[in-house]
């Protein structure tokens, strides 16, 4: 990734941003796609004046590379959640190189078929219901939880942060889980595996 990373950097720009600054907006002409090299970037939709996460990217990521590459818009915004470095590429001048050298089209692929199992991702927790996407999602986070609010993991699974709590207060009067200054610890993840596949 290093050797592409050196090639990309003589057609591309470094940019730094600020916490929520943001990277673009939903439906924006995509001209260019961009390489996340510090930071986090969440994506996210406005719904009824709700917003929806989709996915955050950390480094080292592409982002938006899809929509630049069929010369659409940009399907959702994508805000920066802390100060960030972002390498920003022409896809016009992205193309031309991938015509030089062949590598960067399977660089591309790859990404695409990231993107895809980020997708699939998405709509298996959006088939699942409240309690299995809660579960679900603490599991996946488990090494992160020390370190997410209530408030980050509401926006993450598009549910409000009342409906969270009441399903962490069913939890924890199970001895699944225990909360403290809203970070959430896991008690008997075995136990917590066993609910998951029960309400399977």
């Amino acid at each position: 990734m290093e050797d592409y990373l050196n090639f990309l950097h003589k057609i591309g720009n470094i940019k730094r941003y600020k916490k929520n600054n943001i990277l673009f907006y939903e439906d924006e002409q995509a001209e260019n796609f961009f390489i996340l090299l510090k930071g986090k970037v969440r994506v996210y939709k406005s719904i009824n004046d709700k917003e929806m996460t989709l996915h955050r990217f950390l480094p080292t990521s592409f982002i938006a590379e899809m929509p630049a590459f069929k010369r659409l818009k940009y399907p959702a915004n994508a805000e920066f959640e802390e100060e960030s470095e972002i390498l920003e590429i022409n896809f016009e001048k992205f193309y031309n190189l991938c015509l030089e050298n062949t590598k960067f089209n399977f660089l591309l692929i790859a990404s695409l078929f990231e993107k895809i199992k980020i997708l699939e991702k998405k709509l298996l927790q959006n088939s699942l219901g409240l309690k299995e996407r809660v579960i679900s999602y603490i599991l996946e986070n488990e090494q992160k939880l020390d370190i997410m609010t209530q408030k980050q993991i509401s926006l993450d699974l598009n549910v409000r942060v009342e409906s969270l709590s009441r399903i962490l207060k069913e939890f924890k009067n199970k001895n699944l889980l225990t909360t403290n200054k809203g970070k959430i610890t896991i008690l008997d993840k075995e136990k917590l595996i066993k609910n998951f596949s029960e309400l399977s």
